[in-house]
């Protein structure tokens, strides 16, 4: 069980700036949070263009303007610090939740950081810690018509064949997540495994250990079965799926 060492604030503000163009909006989520601190909580910046938006291990997120979505939130977390892997899963649940599955689609998380759909991926997600605050950067393939196919993604578009409205996609995101953000580590772990990808096919780890995913270990590490034992992953290690072998 995850005991809170803190409330979370009763009024979020539901501050929203929302930018033209900007460098990254988790740069400026990230001031927003060492400026106000725990009085941050459910500030929402968001943009049409990042001239620099980024991913996990500085990679560049890429974003048709005006098209696609890319967002961030500042939330502080009742959880205990320790238990703060969890973020990315929680995120991860409220936009599957929230924006995909509300809207018939059948998406999987990739742990840790993505979702996929139909073997594509639709979102990435990156979390930044500032003080006591946290930033969850995300960016959702939306009303794309095309996307470049050495990216391997897709949009809602693609999907459904129809545009979706942003902004109410955004406040749907926003709920789910301060929804999770109460609920206690099994029941967030449990939903997780219930839309976690490639439970069923074997992976490879960035080191190259072959296995099979078997659960999650208490701060959303990765536990994986080789030949010998259990693995646990933590979050930059990664995971993809393995070549048949020859």
């Amino acid at each position: 069980m995850m005991a809170a060492d803190r409330e979370i604030p009763a009024e979020t503000h539901d501050h929203a700036e929302w930018h033209e163009t900007i460098r990254s909006t988790n740069d400026r989520a990230c001031e927003i949070a060492r400026e106000k601190g725990v009085e941050a909580h459910g500030w929402i910046v968001g943009a049409e263009e990042q001239t620099a938006g980024r991913g996990r291990k500085g990679r560049q997120w890429i974003s048709e303007p005006g098209k696609g979505l890319a967002f961030s939130l500042v939330v502080t977390p009742s959880w205990e610090r320790r238990r703060w892997g969890w973020l990315s899963v929680a995120a991860a649940l409220a936009v599957c939740e929230g924006g995909l599955r509300s809207r018939g689609l059948d998406p999987a998380i990739k742990w840790p950081n993505d979702i996929l759909v139909g073997g594509r991926k639709i979102c990435g997600i990156l979390i930044e810690i500032r003080g006591d605050c946290a930033v969850i950067g995300i960016g959702l393939n939306v009303n794309e018509r095309k996307l470049p196919l050495e990216l391997g993604a897709v949009s809602m578009f693609q999907l459904l064949g129809e545009e979706t409205d942003r902004e109410v996609l955004v406040e749907e995101i926003r709920e789910e997540l301060m929804n999770v953000l109460h609920l206690e580590e099994p029941l967030v772990a449990e939903r997780a495994w219930d839309l976690l990808a490639w439970k069923e096919e074997v992976v490879e780890t960035s080191s190259g250990l072959r296995g099979r995913i078997r659960g999650f270990s208490e701060n959303a590490e990765l536990k994986v079965e080789i030949p010998g034992g259990l693995v646990t992953l933590s979050d930059p290690e990664g995971i993809r799926l393995a070549e048949p072998a020859q």
